[in-house]
């Protein structure tokens, strides 16, 4: 779910940004009666002060919004002014009053779109509901979110003008789509290494602190002995950081192992973290007395030591790249 929060930002701010470069889309007064798409179109895209607030509820504007209320003290205010702190650089966007997308913003730079579809529109009577759905698609790819956003916005027709009278947050996970849960396991897979190899790196600068402050016995032979913050060694500056593990040999999907520490005091020590499910395609990670720190993508935990790649090093590009 890690790109959810930045694609919400990006459609508040392609919302406004569309209105400063369209000001006349946001001037329905001479257009045919408005369709309860124009009307929120209108509330999020238009410049013009009023425009958020005619659209919703006379309840809800009078309780929410009172007179001298500025966007500081008001949140209703504040959602309507949103978008020009958050309007992105550049991009080119666009809205629509018909089809199957209400809006869509391309970032040339970024090699990234944004589409937001129309996934149902209902209108009964005086009653009209417009489901949306966020797509997101980088480098001409679309990419798997954790949670796909859907937004549902009722509106009720009041004396010609359309209120906003109910917003719906809704996700949306397809459990049977092969494609996503894929994705979706690499997401999750990544996610874990990166947190893996984070604590890989902590344990490997904790040892030079225990063995720096252990002399006689040179370096820790258990997890159990970073699960606490450790004692300041001498001449030092800072106590090493504290295991996020605390000591557990089973930590996000994956089994660490210290061994390698015999004699008195011991001057080596083997760490691996290797995936606790066979099958996972994920990395497996290993660090020395050496302080670095490798990975190979198979293989069995031993043969890392010897033919794993530095995480430091730059990945190897590709010809066909």
């Amino acid at each position: 779910m890690r790109h959810l929060p930045r694609v919400l930002t990006l459609i508040l701010a392609a919302l406004t940004c569309a209105a400063a470069q369209n000001p006349q889309a946001a001037q329905t007064s001479q257009a045919p009666p408005q369709t309860a798409r124009q009307a929120l179109i209108e509330m999020f895209l238009s410049k013009a002060e009023d425009d958020f607030s005619k659209h919703l509820p006379d309840a809800a504007r009078h309780a929410l919004i009172h007179k001298g209320e500025t966007p500081d003290s008001s949140f209703v205010l504040r959602i309507a002014t949103a978008g020009p702190a958050m309007v992105a650089e550049g991009g080119h966007i666009e809205t629509f009053d018909s089809g199957p997308n209400i809006l869509v913003t391309e970032q040339p730079e970024r090699h990234e779109k944004i589409e937001v579809a129309v996934e149902h529109d209902g209108l009964v009577g005086e009653q009209d509901e417009i489901e949306l759905s966020v797509h997101l698609y980088k480098n001409g790819q679309e990419q798997t979110l954790p949670v796909i956003p859907r937004l549902i916005f009722t509106l009720n027709q009041e004396k010609e003008v359309w209120k906003l009278t109910e917003v719906t947050v809704a996700g949306h996970i397809p459990l049977t789509d092969p494609d996503y849960l894929k994705e979706l396991r690499k997401e999750q897979d990544e996610a874990n290494e990166a947190m893996v190899q984070m604590r890989m790196g902590m344990l490997a600068t904790a040892q030079k602190a225990y063995a720096a402050a252990h002399p006689e016995t040179g370096y820790a032979c258990s997890l159990q002995s970073f699960a606490t913050p450790s004692t300041l060694p001498p001449g030092a500056e800072s106590a090493p950081p504290t295991d996020p593990g605390q000591g557990n040999e089973e930590w996000r999907g994956y089994r660490f192992a210290l061994s390698g520490c015999q004699g008195t005091p011991s001057t080596k020590y083997r760490l691996t973290a290797t995936p606790i499910d066979p099958q996972s395609q994920a990395k497996t990670f290993c660090a020395d007395e050496s302080g670095t720190l490798k990975f190979i993508t198979d293989g069995k935990p031993s043969t890392c030591f010897s033919s794993g790649q530095d995480v430091t090093a730059p990945a190897a590009v590709s010809a066909d790249e």
